[in-house]
């Protein structure tokens, strides 16, 4: 891993200086950005193979994998940028670069950052048991409340983090009301009783219906937001092969 503050892409592995990069960096800001700001470049030499094992339907890489897995696990919004380049050898180059926020208000690692490739590699090799539409809606719903909580809709974002669960107990089949649902998902995949599972459903109700609110406090609400936004991101993991002893009790402490 490569501090950003000490990044430089000339010195990167990989780094070819004879690929024709010789347009002026206040013209390509953009791509220098990225690359200085990353936390890593990696650079790959030939035809580029779809590889994705999370969405193996769609022209994905197991890039696109990590990335999304890094986001549920880390509790940020993780960004790469990508780059192809054919020298006049006709040789095929890309280059990755990472960047993953990490701000001090942004979500709790939900275990320790250095065990992420070990819990991803265990993630790839449960897709074979895991229900793929399921699968599927949960990582589209999760994804959906994210970009809503990065630009600051926070009812919307815990709305949209109740339809995550809610959808998954409706595709199961599972029985009782919306509520009722979404607690038996949950004690399927062996949570404990989630305290403020009834709150979050309110904030749901006030996200998409007119009339009445909840009228919860700010401070409640700001909990329910908290825990929501942990607890689809810790049922999504424990779909990918993680155990509930697997979490950091910091962020098990932030739904219970």
């Amino acid at each position: 891993m490569i501090k950003p503050c000490d990044f430089k892409y000339e010195t990167s592995y990989g780094f070819d200086a004879g690929m024709d990069r010789c347009v002026p960096g206040s013209q390509i800001c953009d791509v220098d950005y990225c690359l200085q700001n990353a936390a890593a470049v990696i650079e790959y030499y030939g035809e580029p193979v779809f590889d994705s094992i999370f969405d193996h339907s769609n022209k994905l890489t197991i890039i696109d994998d990590l990335t999304a897995f890094i986001s549920i696990y880390s509790g940020t919004y993780c960004q790469y940028l990508w780059k192809e380049k054919r020298s006049k050898a006709e040789k095929w180059s890309a280059s990755l670069a990472l960047q993953l926020y990490n701000e001090d208000n942004v979500g709790l690692w939900a275990a320790s950052p250095e065990k992420t490739i070990d819990y991803f590699e265990k993630a790839l090799s449960m897709q074979s048991s895991i229900d793929e539409i399921q699968f599927r809606l949960a990582m589209n719903w999760y994804f959906i409340a994210l970009r809503e909580f990065e630009i600051g809709r926070p009812l919307l974002e815990a709305a949209l983090n109740w339809v995550c669960l809610e959808v998954q107990a409706n595709y199961l089949g599972l029985r009782g009301n919306k509520f009722e649902k979404v607690q038996t998902l949950l004690k399927n995949q062996r949570f404990p009783p989630i305290p403020l599972l009834g709150n979050l459903y309110r904030l749901r109700n006030d996200g998409f219906h007119s009339g009445q609110l909840s009228q919860l406090s700010e401070i409640d609400a700001q909990a329910a937001r908290t825990a929501g936004r942990a607890l689809v991101r810790a049922s999504i993991l424990v779909l990918l092969g993680m155990n509930h002893t697997n979490f950091r009790s910091q962020f098990s402490s932030s739904y219970l």
